[in-house]
């Protein structure tokens, strides 16, 4: 049977299977074994890095037929064996049938036969469907309100300019009727008033970026139409929504600068700029807490206490008062040529070093930290991933970050569905616990770098170059710390523990994405940044509108069987396009809210 462009089982039967009762990226597999007796089924996904095969059925012998669901995300490694103990080690016979990096599809049907013999084969009873159809139909429908848009935009302004054109040419001819002469007399130069400075323009391109960050978090959120490559790695590597949380960070950090230059400039007392920060801190902190008691009972005793907001809070309030505290309240001027094109970083050389410091600390409490039960530095998922005497590690997961936050905030206090406790069935562990914040102040703080261009050069041919070099040098510290792979480096690139090589990779792209916004939006004008410009001016409003209104409708709803990526994600757009639209009013409004 062939594979359909958008995906649907095509029937509700195939060869005794329901298709129906399959869910988004799952498919079957049919064990048929002639082997004289019962043997178990190993399997292992190969999402589960470093982790031993587990024993999935009994399969009957004699002719027996097993059937079972599995997920398409990532191939499978499949084994039969007349053992049967908790786990399947290297080494450890017989080995009866082994398939090794077998690749199934959705809703696809599958045959792993054993002969009498021993031979195994692995094939395709039924195609899968093409999943990505959904992709091309929303890139589509996508580019082509974007395409009708831009026209009945143009076609509007070329309309307005007919109207004012046409009414200038009317005024001309009335006052030609009425034989009137207009007299145009020279000023008196010495009682004029020179007209105000005209303000700086806000550069459009932060805005665009930020807005950028916030609609993907949203889309990311509301589901990524149930592609997994769309949502959060596991726990290793970098998947789309590994970028959305440090780069809204990072531009943040960006407008650090601008924010203190100005409050500076107005000779606003350093103490009052402070108690801003620290207001602005806590806001943030607060509101995360509050968000944190949305889907269910609030118990006190279990209560998490990190969160998104409250890392911003922190972030913000270490990277901006350092800055407060080792900022001249005028900035320096440079005579040589060096001193002016490496300015914008000699002039917060005394933040580096605080910076690097903090760095330090983390790194040294990374792989210096005893954690009990586990070794000292180690930066993986715990569960099966560690075997200890045959047992599972579950507390182990993160290493001395997980430790860390066990020994301040209490296993009770974390987030308790990690994204490594299905897979290798970790205990609790929070992504935005307290260890990961001293890289976040300085994924920040790289920000601030960025930010530090836009103050001391004003060339946008300087500022697009630097913004590249220094997402070049990010992109190869953090390609070195991971040996540009995804787990055997040193420090593998890791949201969850926001590792160093992490901090760079993001950055990287960081300073790449805000170079293209920058000469797209600001310097060429080929974009005017919509529909992300006006996200961005309403960012913290729909990132609090979207967490609320998560399950309510007419941002989440239900259709009949929602177990294909076409349904899923119309939802998950849909969603995200109104949060858009809503930017979209309120900055025609100009409603701006911020904390």
């Amino acid at each position: 049977m062939g594979s359909s462009f958008v995906e649907d089982p095509g029937v509700n039967e195939f060869m005794g299977f329901d298709l129906r009762e399959l869910g988004v990226d799952e498919a079957y597999l049919k064990v048929d074994s002639q082997y004289p007796t019962n043997l178990t089924l190993y399997t292992l996904s190969h999402n589960c890095y470093g982790c031993p095969l587990q024993p999935q059925l009994v399969v009957e012998g004699g002719g027996g037929t097993n059937n079972l669901s599995l997920s398409t995300h990532h191939p499978w490694t499949f084994l039969l064996t007349t053992l049967t103990q908790p786990y399947f080690l290297p080494g450890d016979e017989p080995v009866v049938c082994e398939v090794s990096a077998a690749k199934l599809g959705e809703f696809g049907v599958y045959l792993l036969n054993l002969t009498e013999e021993s031979n195994c084969t692995f094939s395709t009873l039924k195609d899968p469907v093409f999943e990505y159809g959904a992709i091309v139909i929303a890139v589509a429908v996508y580019a082509g309100l974007a395409i009708l848009a831009a026209g009945c935009l143009a076609l509007y302004q070329w309309m307005l300019r007919r109207y004012t054109h046409s009414r200038d040419d009317g005024s001309q001819v009335e006052l030609q009727m009425a034989g009137s002469t207009t007299t145009i007399r020279e000023t008196d130069k010495s009682n004029t008033t020179p007209p105000p400075a005209a303000p700086k323009p806000r550069l459009k391109s932060l805005d665009t970026f930020r807005g950028m960050s916030i609609v993907i978090m949203i889309f990311v959120n509301y589901g990524a139409g149930n592609y997994w490559f769309l949502e959060h790695a596991t726990w290793n590597g970098l998947q789309v929504a590994d970028l959305v949380f440090p780069w809204f960070m990072w531009i943040m950090g960006v407008c650090i600068p601008m924010g203190l230059r100005s409050a500076l400039r107005r000779q606003t007392p350093k103490p009052k700029i402070f108690f801003r920060i620290l207001k602005r801190s806590i806001k943030l902190f607060v509101l995360g807490i509050i968000l944190n008691s949305l889907g269910g009972w609030i118990w006190l005793d279990k209560y998490r206490v990190p969160g998104v907001l409250q890392r911003f809070a922190i972030t913000y309030l270490v990277t901006a008062g350092v800055a407060l505290a080792l900022s001249p309240d005028k900035p320096p001027q440079y005579q040589s040529d060096a001193g002016i094109a490496m300015s914008d970083v000699v002039q917060i050389l005394p933040q580096w070093v605080v910076h690097l410091l903090i760095l330090a600390v983390h790194t040294l409490i990374t792989f210096l930290l005893p954690v009990p039960g586990c070794p000292t530095g180690y930066l993986g998922p715990g569960g099966v991933a560690l075997l200890q005497d045959n047992t599972s590690s579950p507390e182990c997961v993160g290493g001395a970050a997980g430790e860390v936050d066990r020994w301040l905030l209490t296993s009770q206090h974390i987030y308790q569905n990690p994204t490594a406790k299905e897979v290798y069935g970790s205990a609790a562990f929070d992504p935005e616990g307290v260890l990961g914040s001293l890289t976040s102040i300085f994924q920040v703080f790289l920000g601030l770098q960025a930010g530090m261009v836009l103050q001391a050069h004003q060339s946008h041919h300087g500022r697009a170059c630097r913004w590249l070099l220094w997402c070049v040098l990010l992109g190869a510290v953090g390609a070195a710390l991971c040996n540009a792979s995804i787990n055997d480096g040193v420090i593998p690139v890791n949201k969850n523990l926001w590792s160093l090589s992490f901090v760079m990779v993001t950055s990287c792209f960081a300073y790449f994405l805000l170079a293209v916004c920058y000469l797209l939006v600001d310097v060429w004008g080929v974009w005017s940044g919509a529909p992300f410009y006006q996200a961005g001016m309403n960012s913290i409003f729909l990132y609090v509108g979207h967490n609320v209104a998560y399950n309510i409708f007419p941002w989440h709803y239900a259709v009949g069987l929602m177990h294909t990526h076409l349904a899923t994600l119309t939802e998950t757009l849909w969603g995200t396009t109104l949060w858009v639209i809503i930017a979209l009013y309120l900055h025609h409004k100009r409603k701006f809210y911020t904390v």
